[in-house]
């Protein structure tokens, strides 16, 4: 055998062959750019948000005058209580945390809506057209919203939800070409190139805050916009739905792929009653939101609660906020390597492989998560232990992300779909959970959890021939040493 036909049956090691990139592996680098650039259109306004609203997000809509309750670790440093805008800068809108919380999770009430048409229309018509498609819709949307929010809060929430139908497709489209380019042994690998999504979260959160410091809120569009619409020139004249579509892919990779690719060429129904009856179905969806709801929870309310909690600057809470997301990159590298070499040496089976990635996505960053709540007010440690817990959930790259394209290579785009529409419904779920929970109150306690009432029995029990009265929040304690208690 020669050198040459050893590098193609190896799988990996072309990947990284200096003479040449192989066809699979230019979809690969578009791809990381892909989520890359989608990515950034959709988190832009995480951070943005914190300037367009001064950063407060307590502050009810019909009062700029209340008293702001601080968190701890604010207070500490500046005294309990702060005037509007002590600690904060100057808010164009006036958006209530319900609000903010209708214009971040706008974006996935229709994103959920689009998966399984989108991949259904990429299994019949081909994954470049509904990748490629939905970035540019999702960019020329993003380029409008600093006049959308102006006009007002509803025109938002319209560009947001365009967004979010236009982005919803490129998951599942994405998906179909995998099926079509990559054999079981390189899947995890490819997979891994959606991880783009992260680096993209990790460059956006310090360049916006770059933009927003020297040039204001709205460069925060802008820019990542211009980015997006070059990429759509780039994926346009380089990406092909098949190795057979490809007019420059070499003989050798053609025979290769057509060899290890194994997809039917006949136009299947998608068997839509079977898998609703498929135990591993409903495992993957379980597992896949898991796994997204702690990553959304991330990317939506990182960066407000580092500002909110931790009084961070806004590039302090750029750099600090991406930290997490390029460590989650890294780490799907790394297990998505591990994962592929053993499979292809066959030491262990693709089903162990993608449970055990599980596992390990899931089980080691819930301890860690449930650390952070009992760190205080140690920012720079929370952020510590955060990135290490996002490094290790990289592993999902290996488990539920790409698990879908094991069970039905022919539906690969469809199963997504389906799977996402209940895992990515925490996109929506997410803000509105964590508006409930931390209200117009922005304290460590809150984010972290209320210390009960029955914390303290005695606190329940009345005094003999009185109703005694429990404190509930600043303005009704007494002025006293003792702490307050909720």
């Amino acid at each position: 055998m020669s050198e040459e036909e050893k590098t193609e049956k190896s799988g990996w090691r072309v990947w990284v062959q200096p003479s040449r990139i192989p066809s699979r592996g230019v979809l690969g680098i578009l791809s990381f750019f892909g989520f890359f650039t989608n990515y950034m259109l959709r988190v832009n306004l995480n951070i943005a948000i914190v300037s367009m609203t001064g950063g407060t997000n307590v502050l009810s809509n019909a009062s700029f005058n209340k008293t702001l309750v601080l968190s701890e670790c604010v207070a500490n440093a500046s005294g309990k209580h702060a005037a509007p805008g002590a600690d904060f800068q100057e808010a164009e809108f006036d958006w209530d945390s319900g609000q903010q919380a209708m214009v971040l999770g706008s974006f996935y009430w229709s994103y959920v809506v689009t998966m399984v048409p989108g991949g259904l229309v990429a299994e019949k018509y081909g994954g470049k057209l509904v990748y490629g498609g939905g970035n540019l819709v999702l960019c020329l949307m993003c380029l409008f919203v600093p006049v959308a929010a102006r006009l007002h809060i509803s025109v938002l929430i319209l560009v947001r939800l365009i967004q979010g139908m236009a982005a919803g497709v490129t998951w599942p489209a994405m998906h179909v070409m995998a099926s079509q380019w990559f054999p079981p042994h390189e899947r995890s690998k490819f997979v891994s190139t959606y991880m783009g999504n992260s680096v993209g979260i990790a460059v956006t959160y310090p360049l916006c805050g770059v933009l927003i410091d020297s040039f204001g809120w709205e460069s925060a569009f802008y820019v990542p916009g211009l980015m997006c619409l070059l990429w759509c020139v780039w994926w346009w004249f380089c990406a092909f739905d098949s190795p057979a579509k490809h007019p420059r892919i070499c003989k050798k990779e053609l025979a290769y792929l057509e060899q290890n690719v194994v997809i039917s060429k006949r136009k299947l129904k998608l068997p839509l009653k079977s898998i609703l009856k498929s135990v591993p179905f409903w495992a993957l969806v379980v597992a896949n939101v898991g796994t997204i709801w702690a990553f959304m929870t991330i990317i939506t309310y990182g960066p407000t609660y580092l500002k909110t909690v931790h009084g961070l600057s806004i590039r302090e809470n750029g750099l600090l906020s991406g930290l997490p997301n390029l460590s989650r990159f890294i780490g799907s590298l790394f297990f998505s390597w591990v994962i592929d070499s053993m499979i292809t040496s066959k030491k262990i089976s693709i089903t162990f492989a993608r449970k055990m990635a599980t596992i390990v996505a899931q089980g080691i960053p819930a301890g860690l998560f449930l650390l952070m709540g009992n760190m205080g007010c140690n920012a720079k440690a929370e952020v510590a232990v955060l990135t290490l817990a996002s490094m290790i959930s990289g592993s999902a790259s290996s488990g539920t992300l790409v698990n879908s394209v094991d069970l039905a290579p022919n539906f690969s785009g469809s199963l997504l779909g389906l799977i996402s529409i209940i895992g990515m419904s925490s996109g929506f779920v997410v803000p509105l959970v964590v508006g409930f929970i931390i209200k117009d109150n922005q304290t460590l306690a809150q984010w972290s959890g209320e210390v009960q009432l029955w914390n303290e029995p005695d606190l329940l029990k009345p005094e003999k021939g009185k109703n005694r009265k429990i404190v509930k929040d600043d303005s009704e304690a007494p002025d006293s040493t003792e702490p307050l208690r909720k």
